[in-house]
């Protein structure tokens, strides 16, 4: 987004002191993750965005206490794995990492078949599937909550 002008340490200070306020106002939590600036001191905690804890409180469960490391530097969330495939979304948010070019999303949209395995075009006789391992992470005595529960 060569529109965008990079904000100076000024300009993150003082969004971190703007938010910290408006959070602290609203009760809602706010946390960073993979940057190195600190901005405890506005209540903005450096925890990271997809934490065993945070995660197993949005899902109502506890999670096995893993080792593990973030997956870029300064990134405290457990290892994931992104679904799907890049150039394929039609919402065109300009942010998002995913759609690189909106036209190529546009021509994959079309690729699209309800019946394919995959999640555009079909599989080819060269193309090679392979299983993730799913290991869970959820505490054997814990019970994550369901989609399906009143």
């Amino acid at each position: 987004m060569s529109e965008l002008i990079p904000f100076t340490e000024e300009d993150k200070t003082e969004l971190a002191r703007v938010f910290g306020r408006i959070a602290a106002d609203n009760g809602i939590r706010i946390q960073t993750c993979c940057t190195n600036g600190d901005y405890t001191r506005y209540g903005i905690d450096k925890s990271g965005c997809a934490t065993l804890e945070i995660l197993g409180a949005a899902n109502g469960c506890e999670f096995k206490n893993l080792k593990h490391k973030g997956l870029r530097e300064d990134c405290h969330c457990i290892k994931s794995l992104d679904i799907g495939a890049y150039d394929t979304c039609m919402n065109g948010c300009k942010y998002c990492y995913a759609n690189k070019s909106p036209q190529k999303a546009r021509e994959n949209y079309k690729k699209h078949n309800v019946n394919s395995p995959i999640l555009f075009g079909e599989l080819q006789p060269t193309d090679i599937m392979t299983q993730e391992a799913q290991n869970s992470f959820i505490k054997n005595n814990s019970k994550q909550v369901s989609l399906f529960d009143n």
